[in-house]
């Protein structure tokens, strides 16, 4: 029945069966409007969490209303409210944390100094007058118990040291001072307050106490305030640091481009460096051949022509190269 009646809530409106007179005065709430607890619909509201406490914020002047919230959540624009509600929230529960931690502050200052002992008085003239009275009686006794010990007289020195032990008790109820019972008091139930809620504990208390305490209300309410403030920053940190890593991959994407750019000019600059020195090479290599051609087409000459003289000489000569003379080899006509 209530999953219908809902149904037509959503489908109809919650003014549906409301006559027309009524529906004059009637406004319809949705989760979006101003009047609906925005911490409610997104986590929880602070307003609820320390109720009967020493913390007790009070009511909420907004509306909790869970089908409004269930709406909310239901509703095709949750997610992009979510961020500007839990950053509303967040803002309120930063203020709330912070006052807290000054108290803290101020308890543990507080603390502090009732834990520091007062210096301690002097004694009195009567008093100092009594102590040094006990002080010699017990310096005499201990001689006599060593005479007594020395002749082997036990017993004797045994009664003897009880009543040192006697007087050395009267000595130091007449030394202790009052502060010293209180300060006794304060170091067995020694005081602390707890980092989570600011309440005041007894370090050393029962472990029922202690477990109450951790279970209770405020403690709770504190502890999760405190961890959802932890896990928003902690989503925040990551996002900014997805933020850098994009931005730096960005950087690097438009980087390369230049880098590549920059290594073919400076590529194309070294192939036009290096052709310009084989050029040059070939132009140097060039003109030394030319030159050495230019300087033995002379010698060429002349030895060519000396050479072509001396072949013709030797013709004509009668013994040829060899100096003898040359016989016709033509055969003789015999008559």
């Amino acid at each position: 029945m209530d999953a219908q009646r809902a149904l037509l809530d959503e489908l109809m409106g919650a003014a549906r069966n409301l006559t027309d007179e009524e529906r004059r005065g009637f406004k319809e709430i949705k989760w979006d409007d101003r009047e609906v607890c925005a911490f409610y619909m997104v986590r929880f509201c602070p307003h609820d969490l320390f109720v009967n406490t020493k913390s007790d914020l009070g009511a909420c002047s907004r509306i909790h209303d869970p089908k409004l919230k269930e709406s909310f959540e239901n509703s095709p624009r949750h997610d992009s409210y979510v961020p500007k509600f839990e950053a509303e929230l967040v803002q309120f529960c930063e203020k709330l944390v912070n006052d807290l931690d000054r108290k803290v502050r101020r308890g543990q200052e507080r603390l502090a100094q009732e834990l520091e002992p007062p210096p301690p008085p002097s004694l009195s003239g009567e008093k100092a007058e009594q102590l040094s009275v006990l002080e010699e009686k017990i310096k005499n006794l201990l001689e006599q118990v060593e005479a007594l010990g020395e002749e082997g007289k036990v017993d004797e020195a045994e009664a003897l040291m009880r009543k040192v032990e006697g007087l050395n008790t009267e000595k130091a109820m007449l030394v202790q001072r009052p502060n010293d019972k209180v300060l006794a008091m304060v170091q067995e139930k020694k005081m602390a307050l707890c980092d989570v809620c600011g309440s005041f504990l007894v370090s050393n208390d029962a472990v029922e106490r202690t477990q109450s305490h951790v279970t209770g209300k405020q403690h709770v309410g504190y502890g999760l305030v405190r961890d959802f403030l932890a896990e928003q920053k902690a989503a925040k940190d990551k996002g900014r640091e997805e933020v850098r890593l994009v931005r730096g991959k960005e950087a690097d994407d438009k980087r390369k481009p230049r880098e590549r750019e920059s290594e073919t000019r400076r590529s194309g600059s070294s192939d036009r460096e290096r052709e310009r020195y084989r050029d040059r090479d070939r132009d140097r290599d060039s003109r030394h051949r030319d030159h050495g051609r230019n300087h033995r087409k002379p010698y060429d000459r002349r030895s060519r022509s000396e050479r072509d003289g001396r072949d013709r000489s030797r013709s004509r000569s009668p013994r040829g190269r060899s100096g003898h003379r040359r016989v016709s080899r033509s055969p003789v006509r015999q008559y």
